[in-house]
């Protein structure tokens, strides 16, 4: 499974990072969604507010590395992408 997370630069957000193509359109359609075009979803998943992008990457506004890690791996169970990590 290839998945990182690191502190974004504005220090309010995680950029997580996988090895998965995501398919945005699709996603939209499994997920409640507030914003969803081919290159960028915005989604509020378990209370927390994500983007996501076609390259698999994350921004997500957790408190923790590792809340950021635990909720981008429930949201790709999911959708049924995380037996592509």
């Amino acid at each position: 499974m290839t998945i990182s997370a690191r502190l974004c630069s504005g220090r309010t957000a995680f950029e997580v990072t996988t090895n998965i193509k995501m398919d945005l359109i699709r996603v939209s359609r499994v997920i409640e969604t507030k914003i969803a075009t081919k290159h960028i979803l915005l989604v509020n998943y378990m209370g927390v507010e994500i983007s996501m992008y076609p390259s698999g990457r994350m921004i997500i506004k957790a408190g923790s590395r590792e809340e950021s890690l635990d909720i981008a791996k429930k949201l790709l169970a999911e959708l049924g992408l995380d037996e592509k990590l």
